[in-house]
Formats: C-alpha cells, sequence, structure tokens
C-alpha cells in the first residue's frame, strides 16, 4: 500500500512539475509581465502553488488523526482524498473526521469532497 501512495505523489509531482515549466516558459516568453499571456501564466502558477500546498496541508492533519497515508488531489468542483484504510474498511466516523478536515481547510462544501479507500492487498 505505501507502494501506491509513493506512486501517486510522484505522478502528482511529476504532472505539477511540468506544468510548472510550461507557465515559466510563457512568462519568460512576455518578458514585459504585463501581456495577457504572462498574467495569465502568472495567476495559473499562484493557483497551482495554493493548491499544491492546500493538499499537502489536507493530507498532514488527516496523518495526524490518525491515519496511516493519504492522497488528495484538489480540482475545481471536488476534493478526493484515498486514505489508507484498515481491512474492515473506514466507518462512517472516519468519513466524517476526513470531510470535516477539507471542508475546515478549504471553500469546498460537503457535496464536493470524495473520500476512498484504499485497502491493502
Amino acid at each position: 500500500m505505501d507502494e501506491y501512495f509513493a506512486e501517486v505523489r510522484l505522478s502528482r509531482q511529476e504532472s505539477r512539475d511540468s506544468a510548472v515549466s510550461t507557465l515559466q516558459e510563457v512568462m519568460a516568453y512576455h518578458t514585459d509581465g504585463t501581456s495577457e499571456a504572462a498574467v495569465s501564466a502568472s495567476d495559473a502558477l499562484e493557483e497551482g502553488v495554493a493548491t499544491a500546498l492546500a493538499e499537502a496541508q489536507i493530507e498532514s492533519l488527516i496523518i495526524a488523526k490518525g491515519f496511516s497515508d493519504c492522497v488528495t488531489y484538489m480540482a475545481d468542483d471536488t476534493v478526493s482524498v484515498a486514505v489508507s484504510a484498515p481491512a474492515e474498511g473506514l466507518s462512517t466516523a472516519d468519513v466524517a473526521l476526513i470531510s470535516d478536515v477539507v471542508t475546515s481547510q478549504t471553500d469546498y462544501d460537503l457535496s464536493q469532497v470524495r473520500v476512498i479507500e484504499v485497502k491493502a492487498q
């Protein structure tokens, strides 16, 4: 199971690194920084950093609540949290606790939170 979370984090980081590189190229090409493309790239870069920080904070808080591992993905309309689940699965209380962490740390409401059990194989 540890492998799953490591692979997902690596994949997420590689995707982000690629996006950051592209945004930095756009910003470098538009050196005056005032063009629409440069401003848009700068905004996207700031949003990406904010999303990465929020995901990391949610993951840290969920692990601090006693779960062995998790990974969070924030999209425009949902937050998905894949959580290492015990053999008996996540309880309703576990899901409520995870959902509470997400809603307290973001502007997403409960209907936008998805909790996904990751069980050992």
